[in-house]
């Protein structure tokens, strides 16, 4: 069987064939394509003989793909949208951005910081629809058709394109209540006497750790009592009204800190900022709508997370 692509012919053909699958007909085919319905039939003809196998069972009213025919539509519908989409993105490349932008993020990060910026970027692009989904753990963002992700922490090695666009840090802090009542720990070790309450990821029993210079606590010595919380901001208040000892990112407790209502502990202990950054698909990035909210969320960044945002972007 020679190449079903060996020839511009071919490509004709493959395109009439799928005309008159979509349409139910030649002559209905021939409407959508310019051409008759005699032409588009002779297509289709030239193809089934230069793949050596009938793809069409005819009849005066009707067609019907044989169990070839379906397997090259399959393929070959996948193709055709793939390359309409293509010409509506190359349309709009120098046009206006629009449709659809799906993106995941962590919950925090999308309620403190993507969430407040929506109503500005819709200002400047009130033709991109923005859906947002707060995931934890994070997706497969290619397996579930996400065109972008905003995550905190250590990126695995992967094909995925990444922006990093700000950095916090961990803050160990409790309410000067706990503190008075329990004492201060002055070093990691000490923690083994006081409550510390975890984060506790959704729909399973996994903890985050706790990171220090040189040291992680994957679970507490002695857990806050009767207390399993799956939420950043929950965790804050628990530690607010002296329940426990909490590690939290710094721009969920800033205010906490700035007004009293938490004190850190164990500073010298604590690790090196972590990293924020944007992750995609490397085709979605030849999307006009994905390529503007990056450098919308880029430019804004700095502000939320104290620093200058960083332009570069390659594998993560």
């Amino acid at each position: 069987m020679s190449s079903v692509l060996s020839s511009l012919e071919s490509l004709n053909g493959l395109i009439a064939f799928a005309s008159a699958v979509r349409t139910g007909g030649f002559s209905a085919a021939g409407r959508q394509l310019g051409l008759s319905a005699s032409a588009v039939g002779k297509a289709v003809e030239r193809l089934e003989s230069r793949l050596g196998t009938r793809l069409l069972n005819r009849t005066t009213r009707s067609l019907a793909l044989t169990g070839e025919g379906e397997v090259l539509y399959h393929y070959v519908d996948k193709v055709l949208k793939d390359l309409q989409e293509a010409e509506r993105e190359l349309n709009t490349r120098q046009g206006t951005p629009r449709g659809r932008l799906r993106i995941t993020a962590i919950p925090i990060l999308g309620r403190k910081f993507l969430v407040p910026a929506l109503h500005d970027f819709h200002a400047l692009y009130p033709e991109v629809n923005v859906s947002l989904s707060f995931d934890v753990p994070r997706p497969d963002i290619i397996e579930e058709g996400f065109d972008l992700a905003l995550w905190a922490g250590e990126l695995e090695d992967s094909s995925l394109q990444a922006r990093r666009v700000g950095s916090y840090a961990l803050i160990t802090c409790a309410s000067p209540r706990y503190l008075a009542e329990n004492g201060t720990p002055t070093s990691i070790a000490d923690l083994g006497s006081h409550c510390c309450l975890h984060y506790r990821h959704r729909g399973s029993q996994r903890l985050e750790p706790w990171r220090f210079q040189n040291h992680t606590i994957s679970r507490p010595p002695i857990p806050a009592p009767d207390c399993h919380l799956n939420d950043a901001d929950a965790l804050a208040e628990a530690a607010v009204a002296g329940l426990c000892i909490v590690q939290l990112p710094d721009f969920v407790v800033r205010e906490e800190i700035a007004t009293g209502r938490l004190q850190e502990v164990l500073r010298s202990d604590a690790v090196a900022p972590l990293g924020i950054f944007l992750v995609w698909p490397p085709m979605s990035a030849q999307a006009l709508r994905v390529r503007v909210f990056i450098e919308f969320i880029s430019k804004r960044a700095g502000n939320l997370f104290n620093i200058t945002s960083t332009a570069a972007s390659g594998q993560s």
